[in-house]
């Protein structure tokens, strides 16, 4: 359908007596399709969050829906990034080899995403994990559209190539604000240890994969690049502003500073407090 509507697209923008605009090829359809699929759903499933009065038991069913297809949908797009990229070892048998094959794959934003997806796949829907993904999932749409459409009038008497000139100038400011709203999970998936839905296999999970994130020097995402820095750098701003708020009450708690020292220590793999390049 989105193929469809995108062919119909390129026919409308070109009869307006635009340039000619690139074909797509397959892949790149199919993260048109799922990055368009996480941020429609997202938005639907923070529509039907909202406390708008009548049909509640609809909304609640059509929360979980979305959810969980943007929540698949980006998992499938992250999936399938890693399936055409991954590289066959030079040998089966050699455990060093298949390391090194391994090793990118574990230590990419995709397969982190992925692990994100399936920490939060089940349970009652949170809009607010969906934040980090329609994030990324915008920014690819949009380079998709811009990349293909972007010599359109449409393109240009819309304003989009505008909205996306802006979208990438502050492209860092979106990429923190991600960090920051994957950390903030930590802190629910806690508190819902003191309620019926407790899961400590997702906060020991989501805890280290906060941890993997925090080393992550990984700076692209589906099939876009970062405009700044790694995904790691983000993580590691966040926990050094709250290393610098914390640090007075920290110093005062006597021989229980050096448990959250050994804490820090093993969440950062003993790099707290190095600077960033």
């Amino acid at each position: 359908a989105v193929a469809r509507a995108c062919v119909v697209f390129r026919r409308y923008t070109m009869s307006a007596g635009s340039s000619t605009t690139p074909k797509m090829d397959f892949r790149t359809y199919v993260f048109l399709f799922l990055t368009l699929s996480v941020c429609c759903n997202a938005f639907v499933c923070v529509v039907s969050s909202l406390p708008i009065p009548g049909f509640k038991a609809t909304r609640a069913f059509l929360g979980l829906m979305t959810y969980r297809a943007s929540l698949i949908s980006a998992l499938l797009g992250f999936l399938y990034r890693i399936g055409y990229s991954l590289k066959r070892p030079t040998s089966w048998r050699s455990l060093a080899s298949l390391k090194q094959t391994i090793d990118p794959i574990v230590s990419s934003n995709g397969f982190q995403y992925s692990v994100y997806c399936f920490i939060f796949l089940p349970g009652r829907p949170v809009p607010t994990v969906l934040f980090p993904l329609a994030t990324c999932a915008a920014y690819q749409a949009g380079t998709i559209l811009n990349k293909h459409f972007g010599g359109t009038q449409i393109w240009q008497k819309t304003g989009a190539a505008k909205l996306f000139q802006h979208a990438q100038e502050n492209m860092h400011r979106a990429m923190m604000t991600c960090a920051t709203m994957e950390i903030s999970m930590l802190p629910v998936v806690v508190m819902e240890l003191l309620t019926p839905n407790r899961s400590p296999a997702k906060v020991f999970m989501l805890l280290n994969l906060l941890k993997k994130r925090y080393a992550c020097v990984d700076n692209t995402v589906f099939r876009i690049k970062y405009t700044y820095y790694d995904a790691g750098y983000y993580h590691r701003q966040f926990w050094e502003m709250v290393g610098a708020k914390t640090a007075p009450v920290v110093r005062r708690l006597g021989p229980l500073r050096w448990v959250v020292e050994k804490g820090k220590n093993w969440f950062t793999g003993g790099k707290a407090g190095a600077k960033q390049k």
